[in-house]
């Protein structure tokens, strides 16, 4: 298949993830029980109909405000990434990232795309916010992203981040207490 490229450097390739790619991107969470383990206890937590039933404008070659990724390191799919416009009362990108395997961190793989990722947004769409909210028990991609200037707070208020999301993503993917609330102001 031929891809259409979102950004690169001399290190990675952000590519835009087609409709074909929707189970690609959920497999890779499940390719290594060590890469689920870190962001959920049951494999059960993350399900197909999570991705499968994206809304459509996640997936195609087109810019949008709302994307999923696909991580390209030395001409191989390593991982995803996604980013989430929300319309709250502060304006904001949600983004998400999963590398398919035990083999690709320690690289700086994520935490590169994840600046690409930061850097391009913020050219094309003048974004000034980031949240990115993961598990409390992944203290790897807690330190990756700090490592991209994202600062845990304990004062995180749903509804000044989330608009049209409030109800279906307000309360993040994990239990009450699990996520860590992260934001990057530029």
């Amino acid at each position: 298949m031929e891809r259409t490229i979102y950004a690169g450097n001399n290190k990675i390739k952000l590519y835009y993830a087609e409709e074909a790619d929707r189970e690609l991107i959920y497999g890779m969470a499940f390719e290594e029980d060590a890469i689920w383990q870190a962001m959920f206890d049951d494999k059960d937590h993350f399900c197909w109909s999570e991705i499968r039933d994206e809304e459509p404008h996640f997936f195609g070659n087109t810019p949008g405000l709302s994307k999923y990724l696909l991580i390209v390191w030395e001409d191989k799919i390593v991982g995803t990434i996604s980013h989430t416009f929300n319309d709250g009362k502060i304006t904001n990108m949600e983004l998400d990232m999963w590398l398919r395997s035990i083999e690709y961190t320690g690289h700086g793989i994520g935490s590169n795309a994840m600046k690409l990722l930061i850097d391009s947004l913020c050219r094309d769409y003048s974004i000034e916010t980031f949240i990115i909210r993961p598990w409390l028990k992944n203290k790897r991609a807690i330190k990756a992203y700090e490592k991209c200037g994202f600062v845990v707070t304990n004062t995180f208020e749903p509804s000044d981040y989330y608009g049209k999301y409030l109800e279906t993503w307000g309360n993040g993917d994990y239990p009450e207490g699990e996520n860590v609330n992260m934001i990057l102001t530029i």
